[in-house]
């Protein structure tokens, strides 16, 4: 062991101990759901580990006691104001279920109490204001939908304080989750002799600094570690052959982001057991598939490396996640090029029988289509207006509600959850035909697999801030179409960039996106901060109005964006699919309001 390390690369030395914590949670029980046997085990033994690492540990467990979130937020928001904090390491283990791609941590009281949870996205939000250099959010938790737990209005606490944005010391937050959106993570027993549990995914995090592979550790002042940039192979490979250990219909994958660099990292290296070689390479995951996907188009956003090196892997795993089914709807959705009007719809997968808009536009079904042949077609007068906001229902009395544009025509795919995909693409009898159809094929292909990597929820930049930086960059180029930008790219882009912690670049899309559109996308508006703190009816409002993708609404909150009422209310009745779609009692609420005028 000593040999090996010594042939491992030395950095520079810490001037200093660095001031490190961790707020651990382990809820076996929440409501009446299902009761996990391994959750509040599994985080005493983080808890322990984290303490022995030099972590000052906050431990909650609901062994006789309910887990509560003011007492999270408490722990989180007196660690976070002490201002001399390095590292903070949140880890929870217990139910989690995915609402509109926002993940949800149920405590103690949950689903009853809908405040009982805890919302990871928002949190991470924060987490990334807090001036904490590195913050490391580990979830062994299920990322089902709500429909399966119930919870579909449990919007969650947030755990960490409302500080206001610091654009001098952003904090690096990395993200461990025990399983990809809409898989479960599952549990194992410790042995079969005991009525202990412990979740897979912790199992494999622990195992990972038990018996690193040799790539994984550095030397730091002496002393092995694992950095958090290099966990990602060996948990893709660990969990799933875990999972599979347990039972062949066990398939899970585990979700890594890492934003921090080669000096960041949780815990040394243990060395009382020789490292054994690795049994298998890990094999390459939906991440993977999206990476080389776009890649091949000139968006280099994602790790990929093993899918390069891999293509028979790639197309295989594409085959097998329904990635390559998804993106081929996609393109294969039947559409239009021209409207008189120059504006309007073109519906696939669904019947529309109702498009309404406000009193300034009007709209018109001309075909309720519904046969995989023949798309629905909704034909839209802007009159004076430049955008505007179109709800359109279909026959089950469920619907969405997406921004109109003058001069573009919109192809909408519906699948059995709601909305799937919206792509925008100028009418041919518009100004702008003769320079989009130039780029028309690459354009296409390009919406097609952003938004099917969006729909598997590994649409992001990766890489530290210098790496993100530059993949910004590059998608920069390939959305951008002459002075303006493809709405339906611009979109995507705008939450790849958020999520990635570059704020300017969200406001440099919205900016050109404005300038062309002489209007605001209402995600956009709302990643750029310009909706913070405004009065739901002011009158210079974006379109739609309301988020056009449903992660938009897990970031209402704690981005201060107000709605009117009717849309606030329509919130609770929203189905799970990557496009807003409302069931039918949120069309009920929104359509009188749009066709009174209430809503633009």
């Amino acid at each position: 062991m000593a040999g090996t390390f010594a042939s491992r690369t030395v950095l520079g030395q810490p001037p200093r101990p660095k001031v490190r914590a961790a707020v651990v949670i382990g809820v076996d029980k929440a409501g009446n759901l299902p009761v996990l046997r391994g959750a509040a085990s599994g985080a005493q033994m983080v808890a322990s580990w984290l303490a022995a690492e030099g972590f000052e540990v906050t431990l909650f467990v609901d062994d006789g006691k309910p887990v509560r979130a003011d007492q999270i937020f408490d722990a989180v928001a007196e660690l976070v104001g002490r201002g001399t904090l390095e590292q903070l390491v949140v880890y929870f283990s217990g139910h989690g279920f995915l609402n509109g791609y926002s993940e949800h941590w149920m405590l103690s009281k949950a689903p009853d109490n809908p405040n009982e949870a805890v919302s990871l996205v928002e949190s991470v939000a924060l987490a990334k204001e807090s001036a904490i250099p590195n913050v490391v959010f580990i979830s062994d938790a299920c990322r089902s939908t709500p429909d399966s737990l119930r919870a579909g209005r449990v919007r969650g606490s947030l755990i960490f304080p409302n500080r206001g944005v610091s654009r001098g010391a952003r904090t690096d937050v990395d993200l461990f989750l025990a399983a990809l959106p809409g898989d479960p993570a599952f549990e194992v027993p410790v042995a079969e002799s005991t009525a202990s549990f412990e979740g897979i995914y912790t199992a494999s995090f622990l195992d990972a600094f038990k018996h690193p592979d040799d790539a994984m550790v550095r030397i730091m002042n002496g002393v092995p570690v694992v950095p958090n940039n290099r966990l990602r192979p060996y948990l893709e490979r660990e969990v799933p052959k875990r999972a599979q250990a347990k039972s062949i219909k066990l398939h899970q994958n585990p979700d890594t982001q890492v934003m921090s660099g080669e000096t960041t990292y949780i815990a040394r290296v243990a060395v009382s057991a020789p490292t054994p070689p690795p049994s298998s390479q890990p094999g390459p995951t939906v991440v993977d598939v999206a990476g080389v996907e776009l890649a091949r188009l000139g968006a280099n956003v994602l790790d990929a490396d093993f899918g390069r090196a891999h293509p028979e892997a790639i197309t295989r795993v594409a085959a097998e996640t329904g990635f390559t089914a998804a993106k081929s709807t996609i393109v294969d959705a039947p559409g239009v090029i021209h409207f008189e009007t120059q504006t309007g719809f073109s519906v696939s997968g669904a019947r529309v029988v109702l498009a309404a808009t406000n009193p300034k536009m009007r709209t018109k079904v001309l075909t309720q289509g519904g046969d995989a042949r023949e798309p629905a077609l909704v034909r839209v007068e802007p009159g004076d207006q430049r955008a505007g906001s179109v709800a359109l229902q279909f026959a089950d009395g469920s619907g969405t509600v997406i921004a109109a544009f003058e001069g573009y025509i919109g192809t909408v795919v519906v699948d059995g959850q709601g909305v799937s995909n919206v792509s925008y693409v100028p009418s041919r009898n518009n100004w702008r035909w003769p320079d989009y159809q130039h780029t028309l094929k690459h354009l296409t292909e390009l919406q097609a697999v952003v938004a099917t990597a969006a729909r598997f929820g590994v649409f992001r930049i990766e890489g530290e801030r210098e790496t993100r930086t530059k993949r910004a960059r590059q998608l920069a180029d390939r959305i951008r179409i002459l002075k303006g930008i493809d709405p339906t790219l611009g979109l995507y882009a705008a939450y790849a960039y958020a999520d990635a912690d570059l704020i300017d670049q969200v406001r440099s899309v919205r900016s050109f996106m404005r300038e062309d559109l002489r209007a605001d996308l209402f995600d956009v508006a709302m990643l750029s901060g310009i909706l913070s703190g405004r009065p739901p009816n002011d009158g210079d409002r974006p379109v739609p109005f309301c988020p056009m993708l449903s992660q938009g609404w897990s970031l209402l909150r704690v981005k201060d964006v107000r709605l009117q009422p009717e849309v606030d209310a329509a919130r609770d009745h929203l189905r799970p699919a990557l496009w807003t779609t409302f069931d039918r009692e949120g069309m009920q609420i929104l359509l009188g309001a749009l066709q009174e005028g209430r809503l633009r």
